[in-house]
């Protein structure tokens, strides 16, 4: 998660560059500024909803990433059963008896491709059916994996917009609980403590106390499972091996 950390980081040190709280222009033409700080770092190791919100990103993102591994066990089919592989995995749990038994039987068609492919790639002595075999195979295999690298690209981009929606309504949050806090004690301007060398009274451990008074925890199972979430790996990392050196052999 540390890479999610990261963000959240960054927006809210520039919510605290920016002051949170207006100055009060007679305090500053009288030279009587109350001034407070709050440590962002501390508030972003310590909001416990900052915490909650990673954890149901990353059961929403494990349980992509399980959807994209379960459809490496297709990739030795031609585009269009692939395509009905896809549609299939992301149909919604449990599948009925029929499309199970239809899924079932395009993953035994994908092996047996994926073990033709590694036979006729350890032959150094292919005869011209054999190659041009191989050579279908591998093209077989790259339109699958293009088409993973898609899907894969797709999750990563919603995942960006998830935690984009999320981590501006969480910013909102410390900047009301900042302004409140400040305004119920009076200052007239906050900063962050980590960009002050001295002065200014630090208010960090009671915005958090606000800001942690109505935390809940994530709901199990992250709210969204997509279908085939507990898809097993099979080979499509055999054919993602294979491939790569089938490829330089078939070129």
């Amino acid at each position: 998660m540390r890479h999610r950390t990261t963000t959240y980081t960054r927006a809210l040190l520039a919510i605290a560059l920016a002051v949170v709280c207006a100055s009060s222009s007679f305090a500053q033409e009288t030279g009587g500024v109350k001034i407070a700080v709050v440590s962002l770092q501390k508030v972003q190791a310590n909001y416990e909803k900052l915490h909650v919100q990673e954890q149901t990103l990353g059961i929403w993102l494990e349980s992509r990433r399980s959807y994209h591994d379960q459809l490496t066990n297709f990739v030795f089919l031609p585009k269009k059963e692939f395509e009905e592989a896809l549609e299939l995995v992301q149909k919604g749990q449990p599948l009925s008896e029929e499309d199970k038994a239809r899924l079932e039987d395009l993953r035994r068609i994908s092996d047996k491709n994926d073990e033709r492919f590694c036979e006729l790639r350890a032959k150094t002595d292919r005869n011209a059916d054999e190659t041009a075999e191989f050579n279908a195979l591998q093209d077989m295999y790259d339109a699958s994996v293009q088409t993973l690298k898609v899907v894969q690209d797709g999750i990563m981009q919603e995942l960006g917009t998830r935690r984009q929606t999320a981590l501006a309504g969480l910013m909102d949050t410390v900047k009301q609980a900042i302004d409140t806090v400040a305004e119920e004690a009076g200052y007239d301007v906050v900063l962050d403590a980590d960009m002050v060398f001295y002065g200014g009274e630090d208010i960090t451990d009671v915005v958090l106390k606000r800001l942690n008074s109505d935390t809940e925890a994530p709901a199990a199972g992250g709210g969204e499972e997509p279908a085939g979430g507990n898809g097993e790996q099979g080979n499509g990392e055999q054919g993602e091996q294979g491939g790569g050196e089938g490829g330089e052999q078939g070129g």
